[in-house]
């Protein structure tokens, strides 16, 4: 009888799992020995590392400076709407920063200034008028107006009041005058309230007047 041999397959060998570390010190000197060899190089790199942080965390938390918007996908650079908007009413935009800065550079000549105590005051007037403090949060809010464009406006208009306090002088004649001739609008109105309408009527006829002679001297360019 035959006795047939079993064959074995030699075992595949083990595979041996190799564990990687990372030794930092050694590439601490490693590094510091590249250094030593060419500073200016990794000066210059470590710099550039920096500047593209910097660069990415500005345009992250700052992104209105380089977009505008994003529509369906599509981004709207910062650039392109001011562009837009400059054509649109750029004009009147600059024309209304040119009379604000005129202003307090006249009023900057002749030591004219507006105290915190007079812009509280046209708050004051402002909220009696419209009947409170909520009353004026609410008109604010619908023009879209924050207290503090508010503020500035107060503070344009009180300066442009006292460069032309002599102009927009009332007397009592013109206030008794007004009452007989407007018997219907001056119901009801006190004499500061009459004095204070009169006011802001001759405030608008001298105004126009008196800025359009000194927008004359200025020198004004425009780079849009």
């Amino acid at each position: 009888m035959a006795v047939t041999k079993k064959s074995t397959k030699p075992s595949a060998p083990k595979k041996r799992t190799t564990r990687v570390s990372f030794d930092f010190s050694a590439w601490q000197k490693n590094f510091k020995k590249s250094w030593q060899k060419n500073p200016s190089l990794y000066t210059l790199g470590t710099t550039f590392i920096v500047v593209i942080i910097a660069l990415g965390l500005l345009f992250w938390f700052q992104r209105s400076l380089f977009l505008a918007g994003n529509i369906n996908g599509r981004l709207i650079t910062t650039p392109q709407f001011y562009s837009k908007l400059a054509k649109s009413s750029g004009e009147e935009v600059f024309q209304s920063i040119v009379q604000d800065t005129l202003i307090k550079q006249e009023a900057a000549k002749k030591g004219v200034s507006v105290s915190e105590k007079e812009i509280k005051a046209k708050l004051k007037e402002l909220e009696d008028r419209l009947g409170g403090p909520e009353a004026l949060k609410s008109a604010l809010a619908q023009n879209n107006t924050a207290i503090t464009d508010l503020r500035e406006q107060i503070v344009t208009q009180v300066l442009a009041e006292k460069l032309l306090a002599d102009k927009i002088k009332v007397t009592e004649a013109e206030v008794q005058k007004y009452i007989k001739e407007n018997k219907q609008a001056a119901v009801g109105l006190t004499k500061k309230q009459v004095t204070q309408t009169l006011r802001s009527q001759k405030l608008s006829q001298e105004f126009g007047i008196w800025f359009e002679e000194i927008k004359k001297k200025a020198k004004i360019i425009t780079y849009f």
